[in-house]
């Protein structure tokens, strides 16, 4: 089974109108049979609009995206996502919305997606997000699952450590995503392997603006074995989210 972590429904991509059909064409290319989508990260994400847009596709899970800049009404939204809209997710974005991820401010959704149980994806290793922020975040909230996405080249050396891995080394919770751009250099990702284990890496695209079939073909060049993949492509994901 595959399973993206990532993706994300725009209404429209490259100058075009884009939804359910379009998404779907690409996951179909790289045999992906579920995928997490995630609304736009405007300044106050439309999570109502996205659940209308894939409502009844069994593929399509979706994941709120919410701006702990608006405070309760944050955590209200992401109430109302997993409540009403059945998302089984949330997503934090500290790079569009403009605030630090280890400050207090993300503490209440935080709370909030562990009283509901659901997973939080974030920023992996960029501005306001960085690995040791990350992971102070991670060390607050131990019994929260976090999805840290590796967007762009992970700072990770050959012997194993570099500060994404050893954030990770140091909280269990902290799952590592490798999309379209970073699983394009295999020895990245059999870096962070060997140091963790498959068990703590999953699959993504990023997608419309990451290729899947890319991701998928640089997660195979990285020769981890078959085991190894089916734990990273969705063992680890179907987990996580709970599935059958």
């Amino acid at each position: 089974m595959r399973f993206d972590f990532q993706t994300f429904m725009p209404p429209t991509y490259d100058g075009r109108p884009f939804g359910p059909a379009e998404l779907t064409a690409l996951e179909d290319e790289a045999g992906v049979e579920r995928f997490v989508v995630m609304p736009e990260m405007t300044e106050r994400p439309d999570n109502p609009g996205l659940a209308a847009r894939i409502r009844g596709d069994r593929r399509m899970i979706g994941c709120a995206s919410v701006n702990p800049m608006r405070g309760e009404e944050a955590v209200q939204d992401l109430e109302r996502a997993v409540k009403d809209l059945g998302f089984r997710g949330v997503r934090l974005s500290p790079m569009a919305h403009g605030y630090p991820m280890d400050g207090g401010l993300v503490d209440a959704v935080l709370e909030r997606a562990r009283a509901l149980g659901v997973p939080v994806t974030v920023d992996g290793d960029g501005v306001r997000c960085t690995p040791p922020q990350v992971g102070a975040v991670a060390a607050r909230f131990p019994d929260v699952t976090i999805l840290a996405d590796l967007g762009f080249r992970p700072h990770v050396t050959p012997g194993g450590t570099g500060e994404i891995i050893d954030v990770a080394k140091r909280c269990p919770n902290l799952y590592l995503g490798f999309t379209a751009l970073t699983a394009s250099e295999p020895h990245h990702l059999q870096t962070v392997v060997a140091a963790l284990g498959p068990e703590r890496v999953v699959f993504g695209s990023h997608a419309p603006s990451g290729i899947p079939s890319f991701a998928v073909g640089g997660i195979q060049r990285a020769g981890l074995g078959e085991r190894a993949e089916a734990l990273i492509f969705g063992e680890n994901l179907k987990r996580i989210y709970r599935l059958e």
